[in-house]
């Protein structure tokens, strides 16, 4: 069944795949799509939904802690295992930094409903400020620049368009019908340009160093969920719903965007590459999975 589910959210994203190779489109299109997918539609998407259902007051810190404790012990982890100057901090950011928006977002509205991202706003709004500022800190000479990061993650639009959507409810401000039907129709739009772009975007990465990305994609993949999942089930005794929201969220592929804020010298930035590449063919079999077990546990 949650195959089933996630069929369509692979077969577009193979169709992104298939068109950034074949010659119908202009060369770099996904380019385009991409931005204009990161800028507007997807913001438009979580501004709407969190402007309509808001956060459950009672379950945002375990939220928060259920899926951030084991992400930073996972980094410290993977920093601590990767050891080497350059490559560990890269390794520890790759194997702790989900594709929230590009793969999350589509499979928890294809499987969960819209009303699920409810659970999914604490985590979205905070984790590339989280992931990018411990990377910044763990790397060498990081420490002194870890400020430029944060801001630049507080002016990204899908962080702005979740707090804004957000503090909207709080104030229960109501916002014009024609206004919310453009917002509708730009956010109607997000999931297959994103799931396109994703495709297009893994299609022109090339691997290498499968050794050391196996070990990363294990820990992204599957450490990563598991704990998530032993602390939002055991711990914190979440509802169903919410925990399989977190659990969902953990067990996506690497985010294309850790390659970008990596830095290419050093190895580092060719490992993140592999990772993402491989994190994302092989989620096609471990999200079913984590979903399975999850209704059956």
């Amino acid at each position: 069944m949650p195959f089933t589910l996630l069929l369509p959210v692979f077969l577009l994203a193979g169709l992104g795949a298939l068109l950034v190779k074949l010659p119908w489109l202009r060369p770099g299109w996904h380019t385009g799509v991409t931005e204009l997918t990161a800028k507007f539609l997807v913001p438009a998407l979580l501004f709407a939904s969190a402007w309509r259902t808001g956060i459950p007051p009672s379950l945002s810190w375990k939220v928060l802690c259920a899926f951030y404790l084991p992400l930073g012990f996972l980094f410290a982890g993977a920093r601590l295992f990767a050891g080497r100057a350059g490559t560990g901090a890269a390794a520890a950011l790759a194997a702790t930094y989900s594709n929230t928006v590009f793969v999350g977002v589509p499979v928890l509205i294809q499987v969960l409903g819209e009303g699920s991202l409810q659970f999914a706003y604490p985590v979205i709004a905070f984790h590339s400020l989280c992931c990018f500022t411990l990377y910044h800190l763990s790397e060498e000479g990081g420490p002194s620049g870890w400020l430029g990061p944060v801001a630049n993650t507080l002016k990204n639009p899908i962080v702005a368009a979740l707090l804004l959507g957000l503090a909207l409810n709080l104030a229960h401000v109501m916002l014009p019908p024609a206004l919310l039907r453009v917002i509708d129709m730009l956010g109607a739009a997000a999931l297959p340009c994103a799931l396109l772009s994703l495709g297009a975007s893994v299609a022109s990465l090339a691997p290498g160093r499968w050794l050391a990305t196996g070990a990363i994609v294990l820990a992204k993949l599957v450490f990563l969920p598991l704990g998530v999942m032993l602390l939002s089930v055991f711990v914190f005794k979440l509802p169903p719903a919410a925990a399989m929201v977190l659990i969902v969220l953990a067990s996506c592929p690497v985010g294309v965007n850790a390659a970008f804020v990596v830095r290419p010298a050093g190895g580092g930035a060719q490992l993140v590459n592999s990772a993402i590449l491989l994190s994302s063919l092989l989620c096609a079999a471990t999200i079913p999975a984590w979903l399975w077990l999850l209704r059956h546990f």
